[in-house]
């Protein structure tokens, strides 16, 4: 379905009935009501997977729309949680817009009380790129209180209010992909918790191996500044979070722990045993009939994400809420390699067809 401005408009203030048995008063086109791309996952290990998005801009630094329309979005795509992270040093638009940094948090906040989604209090430090580089502060109390001619200092005001620090788009606008010193020491001083392997439409295969290597966080998020429905055709990036309860404090704590997966472009990355877990929970296998050493499975996806799998040099695609049959293994070489999930830049986790 189209999602107009209108009806996003309205998701966010609330929808008013019209009286459809007033003569005197009648609406063309008749009112539609705007529906929710469910995203379903089924629990894993016994969590809760849920949807989300830490970065994105409003109106109040360089983006294109009110906060509330954000919310709008991220209800209409299925999320769960986002994050407001409009810049604190980049404003172009100040000179319309009086209010404090804090603003844009406030107003989605409210927006989304309304439809059940959870908004995050975040701001984002934003310093020449190749050099400093740019990060987002998320759960702070104030950003008034973040920032400063330092961009150490900057991140540190941030601390204080025990944020988790992200560090954004390491590749954006660059030909290769390394640590600059400033990032390097920030990392070696902690003060860098998690990272975005994918960014808008960038993604940073050499950037999910320093996670790895150095247990940082995986992210995967819009960036987004306009419209998301004019950027993404298929379901939009997403960090993917596991949690045990619908909380904020529930998600600070798993970002803390790492316990996220990246999603975009219907690919996954991040820890080997969280992508084995998830395709698990997913990907279901029932053995039909077996010759010999012969044996011939049908797998079952329950979720609304696409999955590629090979095994014994065949790759099979099951697609969101579907089945596939005559999946041939040979007894005692049932390993497959889900090769639409990334665990490091050039390797692919493992699962049992059981």
């Amino acid at each position: 379905m189209k999602k107009t401005i209108f009806s996003l408009c309205v998701l966010a203030v609330g929808i008013t009935a019209v009286n459809a048995q007033n003569v005197n008063k009648q609406y063309y086109p008749q009112p539609v009501t705007d529906n929710r791309n469910e995203i379903a996952i089924p629990p894993v290990d016994g969590y809760q997977v849920l949807k989300c998005d830490f970065h994105m801009h409003s109106v109040f630094s360089d983006g294109y729309v009110w906060p509330s329309y954000r919310v709008g979005e991220a209800w209409l795509d299925g999320l769960d949680v986002i994050a407001m992270t409009d810049h604190i040093e980049y404003l172009p638009f100040r000179d319309y817009f009086k209010a404090d940094l804090n603003t844009s948090y406030k107003i989605a906040a409210q927006a989304a009380e309304q439809v059940g989604l959870m908004v995050i209090h975040g701001t984002e430090i934003t310093r020449k790129q190749g050099e400093i580089g740019h990060f987002n502060a998320l759960f702070i109390q104030d950003a008034n209180l973040v920032p400063d001619p330092d961009p150490d200092i900057a991140i540190q005001n941030a601390l204080k209010q025990d944020a988790f620090i992200l560090f954004n788009h390491p590749g954006w606008l660059m030909d290769t992909i390394v640590w600059t010193p400033f990032q390097r020491k920030l990392a070696d001083k902690g003060m860098i918790h998690g990272i975005e392997v994918f960014n808008s439409r960038e993604y940073y295969p050499r950037v999910l191996s320093w996670c790895m290597d150095g247990g940082y966080t995986v992210f995967s998020n819009s960036d987004v500044h306009g419209v998301i429905s004019e950027i993404y055709t298929t379901l939009r990036p997403m960090t993917l979070v596991f949690v045990k309860e619908k909380t904020q404090e529930a998600v600070k704590e798993a970002l803390f722990h790492g316990l996220t997966l990246g999603f975009f472009d219907n690919k996954f990355v991040g820890k080997e045993e969280l992508l084995r877990a998830l395709f698990n929970a997913c990907v279901h296998f029932t053995l039909h009939s077996k010759n010999g050493e012969k044996e011939v499975y049908t797998a079952n996806n329950n979720s609304s994400f696409p999955f590629s799998f090979c095994i014994q040099g065949v790759t099979y695609n099951i697609e969101p809420f579907s089945s596939i049959r005559n999946i041939n293994v040979t007894e005692g070489d049932n390993r497959a390699s889900v090769v639409n999930m990334w665990c490091y830049e050039d390797r692919h986790p493992s699962v049992t067809v059981r």
